[in-house]
């Protein structure tokens, strides 16, 4: 009986571990299968306009609405990713800015559509406050919205700011309409003519690893969140450049800056 016990246990041994192996060669084959392949599996990008209730209205209550064009469908179909676009209408966009400190303005840019009777919001955000202080982290205490603020740029004093959701980023640039007004002084807005604005869009690839609330996505110097532009940043031109992977979603005119940013 007991040489029976020890050849049960033995082979229950030996089952369990071929099953290990076995599982162990299963997990192993699909990244070795596509390694010798060499295919390469596109990035999914995630609809960064999840569809909300009728609170949603809430968003563009005050602030200034302008009404937005997109470049093309095809464009706006890249932005939203996650499902086709059948017959959208009603474009907006939503800018609701306050100043954090320093000349910098942080706040919400919302862009909405309506499509199958549906609205679609998404809502973009550079935080009011400061960066937390970690050992050993870039940016300790630097102000959330340190790249969002106005400047002069061949005479005329624009605004250039960069803003995200968990699913992407988007920057922001506003410039005179009128091109015989609004230059001089570099740290506040123009509140004379109305501005053009210019959106910029880069959504994040899909990746298991979270997002996290340390940093915003500017402050993240690698990885799928990294969404830098050292043109936004320095100022030293209008849009970010395509190496940054932006592409230009659309325009919007008759901004008022007064509501916009708040100005009382």
């Amino acid at each position: 009986m007991k040489t029976m016990k020890q050849l049960v246990i033995v082979l229950a041994a030996f089952l369990m571990a071929a099953g290990c192996a076995k599982s162990n060669s299963q997990n192993q084959a699909t990244p070795n299968t596509a390694a010798n392949t060499g295919a390469v599996v596109p990035p999914v990008v995630v609809d960064p306009n999840a569809p909300t209730s009728s609170a949603s209205t809430q968003l563009f209550s005050s602030g200034s609405t302008s009404a937005f064009t997109p470049v093309s469908l095809s464009v706006m179909n890249t932005y939203v990713a996650t499902h086709p676009l059948n017959n959208p209408s009603n474009f907006q966009i939503n800018m609701n800015l306050a100043t954090s400190g320093a000349s910098r303005y942080g706040g919400n840019i919302s862009i909405s559509y309506t499509d199958n009777g549906v609205q679609y919001n998404g809502v973009f955000k550079a935080g009011m406050g400061s960066n937390q202080t970690f050992p050993g982290m870039y940016d300790n205490g630097v102000l959330e919205a340190n790249y969002n603020y106005w400047f002069n740029s061949s005479s005329q004093l624009v605004f250039s700011g960069v803003f995200e959701d968990q699913y992407g980023a988007i920057t922001v640039t506003l410039v005179p309409e009128s091109t015989s007004t609004c230059g001089g002084n570099d740290a506040e807005p123009c509140t004379t003519s109305p501005y053009k604005g210019y959106v910029y869009f880069k959504n994040f690839a899909t990746t298991p690893a979270p997002h996290g609330t340390q940093r915003s996505c500017w402050f993240i110097y690698t990885g799928p969140y990294d969404c830098r532009s050292n043109v936004i940043a320095t100022k030293s031109g209008l849009f970010p450049g395509a190496e940054a992977g932006y592409q230009l979603l659309g325009t919007f005119n008759g901004v008022n800056v007064n509501k916009a940013f708040n100005i009382q």
